[in-house]
């Protein structure tokens, strides 16, 4: 297709992103710079922080030649989301009251636009923005994409998550957030979202009209596939794996549980958890762990050595997760997932096929699949093995590269 120029706007980059949705635009991004398109990337930072921002990025091999320009901008709130320092519940309060309409972002934006002159805008992770931004990014002439990684728009703490349970309706602070932010996102062209759950979400709470176009557009994997499935010996030990943040809405204690509840008689086995977290916490996963001796905790790894590591990867949110990068990356590299049924998981996980689904409360169900692999013939798990990477390859930067275009296309469509 033809050359565009495209500008991303997201809270947060590499390298020092937070989350796996910066990850996931910047490989969209460099995908569609090795294409020929014209891309650029806005993020926000710390305020005064603006050029070691830029320098950061420049030493991490972020920009330079063939990647997308960086473009940074200070944060026009209260302070960093992220300087991880105490604030006080009115501080909050304030910072929440100033991102529902950001008048100095928008002015920020507004003279960025008037030089770089986009003919593509895709707005995502936008907190420290606001949804006023979309107005302004409307007006430059810009096709407008929004792209929902998060619940943003219908939830004032973006994850529709309280009190250790997923929201079935919206309470009277997320109503006040999502009738805002409707009619600010009545400008944008085209949503699109990284899994049908979050989709479907958005339009069962009135995130935007159903005339709006949405589809589901899914994240790169910038890994190289697996040349080959894997394989496993009938009489060799087998290796659970976790990997991620150690956070209570990513289900670690209800993997502990399950594992425990595994027999002692049978194949080997054992369990690495790799990532970190609040110290408080970590110390309480730890201490469920602790008569365990099969269980390991190992720290933050590198993604692709983590993989090599495992045999069998689990995903145990008890969040409604849109779409998890690690079920995705472990299929590149053909490992089986076993993943909780939420979120935008049972989308991507075909049980007998590329791994096997669960009740995400349930160590019970979960210590069920986890003895299902343990129990696992060779044969069985080389087919396990060759679905993981067959998925996999529906995540390539090409495959995603290409649907992203096809989009565009349409924007352009006279």
């Amino acid at each position: 297709m033809a050359s565009r120029r495209i500008l991303f706007i997201i809270r947060s980059y590499r390298p020092d992103q937070v989350g796996g949705g910066a990850k996931s635009v910047q490989t969209l991004a460099e995908g569609l710079a090795n294409r020929g398109h014209d891309v650029h990337v806005l993020r926000l930072c710390p305020t005064g922080e603006e050029a070691a921002t830029l320098r950061a990025a420049a030493d991490a091999g972020i920009t330079g030649p063939g990647k997308p320009t960086l473009h940074v901008l200070p944060i026009r709130n209260i302070y960093w989301p992220h300087d991880k320092k105490p604030h006080s519940g009115a501080a909050k309060a304030l910072w929440h009251l100033l991102d529902l309409y950001n008048p100095w972002a928008v002015r920020d934006l507004r003279r960025l636009l008037k030089d770089l002159r986009p003919e593509v805008i895709n707005t995502s992770i936008i907190d420290g923005f606001s949804t006023a931004i979309l107005r302004t990014a409307k007006r430059s002439g810009a096709r407008l994409i929004h792209t929902m990684r998060d619940y943003y728009l219908i939830c004032s703490r973006s994850g529709m998550y309280r009190a250790g349970k997923n929201c079935e309706t919206l309470c009277a602070s997320c109503q006040v957030v999502r009738t805002i932010n409707r009619h600010q996102v009545q400008h944008v062209d085209l949503f699109l979202s990284n899994s049908e759950f979050v989709a479907k979400t958005h339009r069962r709470h009135g995130a935007f009209g159903r005339e709006k176009p949405c589809a589901v557009q899914w994240n790169v994997n910038d890994q190289p596939l697996a040349s080959a499935h894997r394989t496993l010996d009938d009489t060799a030990p087998i290796r659970f794996g976790y990997i991620g943040r150690l956070a209570p809405t990513k289900g670690v204690e209800t993997l502990i549980e399950a594992a425990g509840k595994l027999p002692q008689e049978g194949r080997d086995w054992s369990l690495v958890i790799a990532g970190d977290g609040a110290p408080d916490y970590v110390a309480q996963l730890r201490a469920l762990a602790k008569d365990h001796p099969c269980i390991h905790f190992i720290g933050w790894q590198p993604a692709t050595q983590f993989y090599d590591m495992v045999d069998l990867v689990i995903c145990p949110s008890v969040y409604n997760e849109p779409l998890p990068r690690v079920i995705y990356e472990a299929y590149g590299l053909a490992v089986p997932v076993v993943a909780s049924k939420v979120g935008g998981n049972p989308e991507v996980v075909t049980p007998g096929v590329c791994g096997e689904l669960y009740d995400g409360d349930s160590a019970a169900a979960l210590a069920e699949k986890l003895g299902l692999f343990r129990q696992i013939a060779s044969e069985d798990y080389a087919r396990y093995s060759s679905g993981a990477l067959a998925m996999g390859a529906m995540f390539t930067p090409d495959r995603v590269v290409d649907s992203y275009e096809a989009h565009l296309q349409t924007l352009f469509q006279p």
